[in-house]
């Protein structure tokens, strides 16, 4: 492997890393992939809110 091949290698591996890390903070938040807070609104989410589900 050369120096370039491994220095992209390097960048895309570090993009993917900052994106899984983001990924699995927000969902630590409760913050959902669509960008929205579906302990809230559960427009999103199938599940929704605590309320909706007890009023289905």
């Amino acid at each position: 492997m050369n120096l370039p091949t491994a220095l992209v290698l390097a960048v895309v591996i570090l993009i993917a890393g900052a994106i899984i890390y983001k990924l699995v903070k927000d969902k630590k938040k409760g913050k959902s992939s669509c960008g929205c807070d579906c302990s809230s609104c559960g427009a999103c989410c199938p599940y929704g809110t605590a309320e909706k589900k007890n009023n289905e």
